[in-house]
């Protein structure tokens, strides 16, 4: 049974996009909760020391059900999860910190293993940014109505190769590394009100759902086969995320793998991710992509012959979405102390049992 389709991938599946809304006239002026350039090249000054600020369990006294969300999203634990963790562990870079625990204060000590927390996103200058003060709120506050636009979720999410030295960014290239965001504003939900949350909304807006939930990855993609003649038809869609699939760290990918059990030399695979190349500015030119756009498919015809064994063995299907580079750690790296593969789709059917495939129109 599929998830509803009112989740999507971190990556971003959603229903069918309402009637669109105009987005809010651009901003002049810098937006009171942009300190740093785009890729986290810097860390974020909070403008404060103060603990009622810069605690999240001080914020849960008064925001129980928001508090909770995020305590059990991705965002808390963006400094202590074990794909970061051994991704980070095998190469510590200063940079990767300033997106995983990236406000001045953590970096000196305070609340590191927090991740992306609540001052991470809501305090600057010593004083609260939100689109609007609630009644009766005690906190000094900055509205702002582009927090929590794209423009927002573009800070750590949308951003070019950084030029390291001792792991530390002394440029931007021109290359893009993370493209999340780009992605979504040429998708089909650009100019729903809610922005990213379109999708990845939830009932306090702090759960942040994204690919590593499977009622997100299941939502978004559509993976069906069909028998036609002597072949295998195999379309993968994305028929509800708001961007590219997979999205986010260059090293997601996806695998496609078709194959006949007493044959595994034979096996079909189809990668979907990107590859790069290194670019002569200290960037990286992407050589190849074969993530899927919103609404786009993948299709494979593959010959029954080309999968060996007997005509009478089953036929095996399997969809995984990977975390890291290789489906396994690197050697010498240790892995991860959490799944780092995640199954969207696993079948097995004898031939005559595959759907026969519709007359085409």
């Amino acid at each position: 049974m599929r998830a509803p389709a009112a989740i999507v991938i971190g990556l971003a599946a959603c229903s069918a996009p309402a009637a669109p809304t105009s987005p809010s006239a651009a901003r002049e002026q810098r937006p009171a909760w942009q300190v740093r350039p785009l890729g986290g090249a810097r860390s974020i000054d909070p403008g404060t020391w103060a603990n009622e600020l810069l605690d999240a369990r001080g914020c849960a006294t008064c925001h129980v059900a928001i508090a909770g969300e995020w305590a059990a999203s991705r965002h808390a634990l963006a400094w202590t999860n074990g794909i970061f963790q051994a991704e980070y562990t095998a190469r510590p870079l200063a940079w990767c910190i300033n997106c995983h625990a990236p406000l001045t204060t953590q970096q000196a000590g305070r609340f590191p293993d927090r991740g992306v927390d609540c001052a991470t996103c809501h305090v600057r200058g010593g004083a609260l940014v939100t689109t609007h003060k609630r009644p009766g709120s005690p906190h000094a506050t900055v509205e702002d109505p582009s927090f929590g636009s794209p423009a927002f979720c573009a800070d750590c999410h949308q951003f070019t190769f950084p030029v390291l030295t001792g792991g530390t960014v002394t440029r931007m290239t021109a290359h893009p590394m993370q493209t999340t965001v780009a992605s979504f504003r040429a998708g089909p939900y650009a100019t729903q009100r809610d922005g990213c949350m379109t999708c990845h909304g939830s009932p306090t807006n702090h759960a942040f759902l994204g690919g590593h939930d499977p009622g997100m990855r299941e939502a978004a993609l559509d993976v069906t086969w069909c028998r036609r003649a002597d072949t295998v038809e195999v379309r993968v869609r994305n028929a509800a995320a708001g961007h590219a699939v997979p999205t986010g760290d260059i090293h997601r990918h996806m695998n496609l793998r078709v194959w006949r059990s007493s044959a595994p030399e034979a096996l079909f695979e189809a990668f979907y991710g990107r590859r790069f190349d290194p670019a002569d500015d200290g960037g990286k030119l992407t050589v190849w992509d074969s993530t899927i756009a919103p609404e786009a498919t993948r299709q494979h015809d593959i010959p029954l012959a080309s999968l060996g064994g007997d005509d009478d063995e089953p036929i095996n299907l399997e969809l995984d979405y990977v975390f890291l580079e290789h489906d396994l750690p690197r050697p010498g790296q240790a892995a991860p102390s959490e799944p780092f593969t995640a199954s969207i789709t696993r079948r097995r059917a004898l031939v005559e049992d595959v759907p026969a495939c519709m007359a085409p129109p």
